[in-house]
């Protein structure tokens, strides 16, 4: 069992995930200016290389594969008693070895003795790991579709930072952001991944012992692809809007939009997919493959009406999986899909092929977790998915994020699922920064590594590990950050400062009335809660802003903190909620609104714009930057 930080002295490092099992021995090793690097045998060369990268004036002995003198650092490929990618770490005054029973296992305490070296000033505490993952499969799922897609370099550097917190699955969701030679028209001025970008992407990955999954949508989410001209026969809707069905009146308000899925009684639409898939899945040395297959709203409304008649529409919906699973066994993919769908069709469930993978998801703190085991008891594979509260939101709700992470996490360990895949999106054009949602991810990766980690010091942890910062008070800020950003309002999805944000001066946002939402204390969520979005309410938010502010850059000053760069974004997300709060003091019920105070919120968008840019153009491409653009110009124009 794991000692706790009550028995721990104040120099051990902050380990994120927790190992499971970690006991001090006593004693530090020093580390040599000089050193080296031994491996059991050469298979392990690239785990000395990785350890090199941290140790910078060590070199891999030439006699490794003997093991023949003493080495400050061994790798050695040993069978152990514990699941696979299993590991166990020595440090000792002599040195340390780190054993696994496989390369991928040797990389895992590489990773966690990165950690130990990079907080320890050269001097790391004696202990022994011993330590293993509750999840064969732990992933990130980020969205480069709706709006940016990072530059090759950022996707690099993402894969790096994931492997080293131990997630060995990456997916990145494409609609139409790839460049298809043989659909040129698809994707063209969004800046595209192109075949090489995804070589070297997933060259890189499997060095980190990532798989890099492939992810394209192919059934519902494809307006962006079916809206050229000569793809809209292919739509449900045949790209204009027409519905056979009675029903289509019940699709939701934001899927109603032209094109939005493909029509499974086209035959068309099977030539056209396989044409994507021809080209896009052997860029990928993984043997899965996501469809996607959510949200199918209009899916048996248009021109699969009758064909959904005869057959019923859970039924139609099945069969267009199926057909996906036998395209893509063409490329030697089996495939994985979202689940809300089939939810609805429970009957359908035990039909799933066995070789068939279901993604489970919903990111609400409030989700009903357990019924994840639904696909145990039909025997199909499963996976968890939870998120990161980062989507329609100017910082992401960490605390929700938290609860529904936690929440699945527990879930998919009691039902026997395969792995966690913890999602961010993109929404409404991605205006939320990567940047913004690695404490997430970690505590993603915590969670499907170790889910008896202790919960109570994971944010201080991350402080310490990613911000590189040990000091208190960038722990309160980042909790309090998390409290003020939770902000919710009955029929405004997701943080209501971002709806603030953009919203113009006659918007019901502004109107004097209660309301009902979602709150957030000292990281406790409370639902259905009253809640006057007034002039008093943006005051409050505004003071505490300034705390977490001057904590943020305070810190930022000091010499190796924020290693990864990522506090300049979070200063600007908490510039972006001030603006918001500072908009409610002014147009809100009891501000005060005068000219004067309009042209300063105009000057500040202006400001919040041009900074917006630049974050932007830092680390991804141009892209559709355009649609985030297109909301501050709006909201701009409307502050005379």
């Amino acid at each position: 069992m794991r000692v706790r930080k009550a028995a721990m002295p104040e120099h051990l490092p902050a380990l994120i995930p927790d190992p499971k099992r970690l006991r001090l021995t006593g004693g530090f090793w020093t580390i040599p200016r000089k050193g080296t690097i031994g491996v059991s045998d050469w298979t392990l060369a690239n785990e000395a290389r990785e350890a090199q990268s941290f140790l910078p004036g060590f070199t891999t002995a030439a006699d490794a594969p003997a093991m023949a003198g003493p080495c400050d650092v061994s790798l050695v490929r040993r069978r152990l008693r514990l699941p696979r990618e299993g590991y166990t770490l020595s440090v000792r005054p002599s040195g340390v070895v780190v054993c696994g029973q496989d390369a991928a296992a040797i990389f895992r305490g590489v990773q966690t003795l990165r950690q130990l070296v990079e907080q320890c000033g050269g001097r790391v505490p004696c202990l022994r790991i011993e330590d293993h993952p509750d999840f064969a499969e732990r992933g990130v799922y980020y969205d480069v579709t709706r709006g940016r897609v990072p530059r090759l370099e950022r996707l690099l550097e993402l894969a790096e930072l994931l492997a080293r917190h131990k997630i060995n699955q990456l997916q990145l969701y494409i609609e139409h952001t790839f460049r298809f030679r043989g659909h040129p028209a698809i994707g063209r001025g969004e800046s595209p991944l192109t075949a090489d970008d995804i070589l070297a992407l997933d060259a890189h990955c499997r060095r980190l012992h990532i798989e890099l999954v492939p992810s394209l949508a192919s059934f519902g989410h494809l307006s962006t692809v079916l809206s050229h001209p000569q793809y809209r026969h292919l739509a449900e809707d045949w790209g204009i809007g027409r519905y056979l069905s009675p029903d289509a009146h019940t699709i939701p308000e934001w899927a109603r939009r032209k094109a939005w899925s493909l029509a499974p009684a086209n035959p068309g639409t099977y030539r056209f997919l396989d044409s994507l898939f021809a080209e896009f899945l052997p860029l990928f040395s993984s043997s899965r493959f996501n469809v996607c297959c959510d949200e199918t709203m209009d899916l048996g409304l248009g021109q699969s009406h009758r064909l959904a008649q005869r057959k019923g529409r859970g039924r139609l919906y099945l069969d267009h999986v199926l057909r996906l699973r036998d395209l893509a066994a063409r490329y030697g993919k089996t495939i994985l899909f979202w689940g809300d769908i089939i939810r609805h069709y429970p009957e359908l469930i035990p039909e799933i092929p066995k070789d068939v993978t279901v993604l489970d998801w919903g990111y609400d703190s409030r989700h009903p977790f357990v019924r994840i085991a639904d696909f145990r008891k039909a025997g199909v594979p499963f996976c968890a998915c939870p998120g990161t509260s980062s989507w329609v939101s100017l910082f992401p709700r960490l605390h929700e994020s938290e609860a529904n992470i936690r929440g699945f996490a527990a879930a998919a360990r009691s039902s026997g699922a395969a792995g966690l895949l913890n999602t961010d999106w993109g929404d409404r054009g991605h205006h939320n920064f990567m940047e913004f949602s690695w404490y997430g991810y970690l505590l993603g990766a915590e969670e499907a590594w170790n889910g008896r980690a202790d919960a109570r010091t994971y944010s201080a942890r991350f402080c310490r590990e990613f911000l590189g910062s040990a000091d208190p008070r960038l722990a309160r800020a980042v909790r309090t950050l998390g409290d003020v950003s939770h902000l919710a309002v009955a029929g405004h999805y997701q943080s209501v400062w971002y709806h603030l944000f953009f919203a113009l001066p006659d918007s019901d946002l502004f109107a004097p009335q209660r309301r009902r939402g979602s709150t957030c204390r000292n990281g406790l969520i409370r639902h259905d809660a009253p809640v006057r979005l007034d002039a008093a309410l943006g005051r409050k938010a505004l003071r505490q802003l300034d705390g977490v502010r001057g904590a943020f850059v305070d810190l930022l000053r000091r010499p190796g903190v924020d290693p990864h760069a990522v506090l300049p974004y979070w200063i600007f997300a908490v510039d972006t909620i001030a603006h918001a709060a500072r908009k409610l003091t002014v147009l809100g019920a009891g501000g005060r609104n005068t000219p004067a105070a309009r042209r300063a919120l105009r000057k500040e968008m202006l400001a919040l714009q041009k900074r917006f840019v630049a974050l932007w153009m830092a680390r991804n491409r141009r892209s559709e930057i355009r649609v985030t653009l297109r909301r501050y110009r709006r909201a701009i124009a409307a502050l005379p």
